[in-house]
């Protein structure tokens, strides 16, 4: 008898250990939902990840460009803080797992986005439409590049639709007027639209501090803006209203 329970408590042992082990969770490598990615410069990006063993190594090919960069491991997410435009690649170590991941990186110029989400009246320019993205440029020479973006909504891919210019002016009577100046990759001539600018203020003062405009007497505060920043487009010889919201940086 005795003989029957020392086996069956054996048995059960094993039976339960067996069951403890198939309860702790597999581990897999780490792993990044693409490997290409375009980001901006003063900026910090993060970018999700799944799975891993939890200790990491980390290596860029270039790393004035990508300036700082860590994993956020109770997040899940990697951080990258670049100090400068240019390519890097980063490639991520995932130790337990003895896998490598290499990651490519894109860095381009800080820009202001704005994308359009109403269009009220006459629409005289081709290039905006809802959803459509205004990208305001600042490189290093400040020469106030901007482009119009357009995304698949199949795909989602993001595709530059016009390139160009532009400028802000402000009259006497404080009335701030942005002009553009457009062309496409197939049509070389420039077009140019002039717009009367309305809406929330605060973007102005990021206007005037990013792209180094001199209006004397401050629009509004400088502090990062904690709502949602609309501006409105009037086109004065058309009737036409473009509204777009700032996008987040």
């Amino acid at each position: 008898m005795n003989k029957i329970s020392i086996s069956f408590l054996f048995i059960l042992s094993l039976f339960m250990a067996s069951c403890s082990n198939n309860d702790e969770p597999e581990t897999y490598p780490i792993k990044f939902g693409k490997m290409d990615y375009t980001i901006r410069f003063a900026t910090t990006t993060r970018i999700d990840f799944t799975d891993g063993g939890g200790k990491y190594e980390l290596k860029a090919s270039n790393p004035d460009v990508l300036g700082s960069f860590y994993i956020d491991g109770e997040n899940h997410s990697l951080v990258v803080c670049p100090s400068s435009t240019g390519e890097s690649t980063l490639t991520v170590t995932d130790v337990k797992m003895n896998t490598t991941v290499t990651l490519n990186f894109i860095v381009e110029d800080f820009y202001l986005s704005f994308r359009v989400f109403e269009i009220e009246g006459d629409n005289h320019n081709p290039y905006l439409s809802i959803g459509n993205e205004i990208r305001f440029i600042r490189d290093d020479e400040n020469t106030r590049q901007m482009k119009v973006m357009w995304q698949n909504k199949m795909t989602y891919e993001i595709k530059c639709i016009a390139h160009g210019s532009f400028d802000i002016e402000r009259c006497e009577t404080n009335i701030f007027t942005l002009n553009m100046s457009l062309h496409s990759h197939r049509i070389e001539e420039l077009e140019t639209f002039s717009y009367t600018l309305g809406g929330d203020g605060e973007y102005l003062s990021l206007f005037e501090s990013i792209f180094d405009y001199k209006w004397e007497n401050s629009i509004a505060s400088k502090s990062q803006p904690i709502k949602q920043i609309n501006m409105i487009l009037t086109d004065p010889f058309n009737d036409c209203r473009i509204s777009c919201s700032l996008q987040p940086f």
